[in-house]
């Protein structure tokens, strides 16, 4: 593909992107639909004015709770009846990193105090990262698969309604997103150029993305799985100072933890390990299956099912043989560890890191069967995130208005299936534009579906 072509459409999708995430970013997700984007953003500004971690949390690892109606956002104004705020300090529930970008961008911004933090402010620096999550899905699918992948990849990425809305939210899973994209880029220049100061900067990263938050430790377990796959062996010199990196960003938490308090410190480890897990046996069912955006709110992308399914086609058809293929399994499987062994299934923010690759899945899957002719598979899968997308935009009775184009469009598909397998496949320039329309009708319709969603239609989403 010409390489003009390939960065114009890039840069279109980039522009998409980031106008998809400003609409409404402070009004969908609600404010305080999920108040710990405020503890980030409350644990960053105390540090750099009060040089102390001052946060909301109210688990039982501290030792006394200071409830405030603090009236961000005016919550308390929409909604008296709202429990308060426990503040507590000193705040140890997540490594302060995180806290420090939204924090310290809302302080740049001349917030001084919680009250002032609203999400307006804090959300700002997601909206950047949102798309610089575009790009770099964009080069780690082209090192992968190649251009056209990696185009498709960006651009589910882009423009799944999901991800847009939840990438704007002010949380730690967002904030090291790009450190896992980063280091898996960087590790596949070190296997490419065999420069060992590659592997230590992905070491580095490793590290500082615990710093956001220790669900993060899914990156170094990545790393390290994949370059054992990789070499068909333990290599200690690599493994050595990956490990090291983890183990120095640990105690960098931990001396954190001793300059303030290392009891309450202790405590709330102690009592974050002991978390429930909210879908009990079930879990792994759950969290492919249920999207979720907050704890409460669950929100159905198509885009995110044909993911999964996408993924499962992956790693069943000898993922192990493929490099790419492999990367792609380790990376979700090793999160999907993390993500089962922390009990996070209540947290639909949990799910966030999963997204890149699962748009990455999905695009591989669907070039090789547009590539293969697969016409009928291909149509059957892009049905899944049209009916999502078409459902909330028209309901079921305005869709009753359009059945027939639907059934029309359907049957020439399956005509001209059929007759490709009659004539030995002499129309399948007409099956490849009839998966390619499809493909672009399916992005129009999840663009337009971010932009329904303003705050009025999404009281009622589901």
């Amino acid at each position: 593909m010409n390489k003009i072509i390939v960065y114009l459409v890039l840069l279109a999708i980039l522009v998409i992107g980031l106008n998809l995430r400003r609409f409404s970013y402070a009004q969908v997700p609600l404010p305080g639909e999920t108040a710990d984007e405020y503890s980030f953003g409350w644990l960053g500004i105390s540090l750099i004015k009060d040089r102390y971690p001052i946060a909301w949390s109210g688990i039982a690892g501290y030792k006394n709770h200071d409830f405030q109606k603090i009236n961000v956002d005016r919550l308390f104004d929409v909604d008296p009846g709202r429990p308060p705020f426990s503040i507590d300090k000193p705040w140890f529930d997540h490594p302060p990193l995180f806290g420090l970008v939204t924090g310290g961008f809302a302080y740049l911004s001349g917030v001084r105090n919680f009250e002032n933090a609203s999400v307006l402010i804090l959300r700002r620096p997601m909206l950047i990262i949102g798309v610089l999550n575009i790009l770099l899905i964009f080069i780690l699918a082209n090192m992968l698969y190649g251009e056209k992948v990696a185009l498709l990849s960006s651009a589910i990425y882009s423009f799944s309604p999901l991800i847009v809305i939840s990438s704007r939210l002010a949380l730690a899973e967002n904030g090291y997103i790009p450190l896992f994209l980063l280091s898996l880029i960087i590790m596949q220049t070190y296997i490419k150029k065999k420069n060992i100061g590659f592997w230590y900067t992905v070491c580095i990263l490793a590290g500082i993305s615990l710093l956001f938050k220790l669900s993060a430790i899914a990156i170094p377990i990545t790393l390290a799985t994949y370059i054992t796959l990789i070499k068909k062996k333990i290599d200690y010199k690599l493994l050595l100072p990956l490990i090291l990196s983890t183990i120095g960003a640990l105690l960098i938490f931990t001396i954190y933890g001793a300059i303030f308090d290392l009891g309450v410190f202790f405590d709330v480890i102690k009592v974050n390990s002991e978390r429930i897990f909210g879908a009990g046996s079930e879990i792994f069912y759950q969290a492919v299956s249920i999207s979720k955006i907050t704890t409460q709110r669950t929100f159905t992308d198509g885009w995110i099912l044909l993911g999964w399914i996408s993924f499962f086609m992956l790693i069943f058809r000898n993922w192990k043989k493929d490099v790419a293929d492999t990367l792609i399994g380790v990376s979700v499987l090793s999160y999907l560890f993390v993500f089962l062994f922390f009990g996070s299934e209540p947290y639909g923010w949990y799910r966030f890191p999963l997204y890149p690759f699962l748009a990455i899945a999905s695009a591989k899957v669907i070039y090789d069967l547009f590539r293969q002719n697969r016409l009928l598979t291909s149509y059957a899968l892009l049905l899944i995130p049209f009916g999502t997308s078409a459902h909330r935009l028209l309901g079921f009775d305005e869709f009753l208005k359009y059945a027939s184009f639907f059934r029309s469009f359907t049957l020439l598909v399956f005509l001209i299936f059929i007759i490709n397998i009659a004539f030995n496949n002499k129309f399948i320039k007409i099956s490849k534009l009839l998966i390619l329309f499809a493909l672009i009708f399916v992005f129009f319709l999840s663009i337009k579906e971010v932009y329904f969603y303003n705050v009025d239609n999404w009281y009622f989403s589901t």
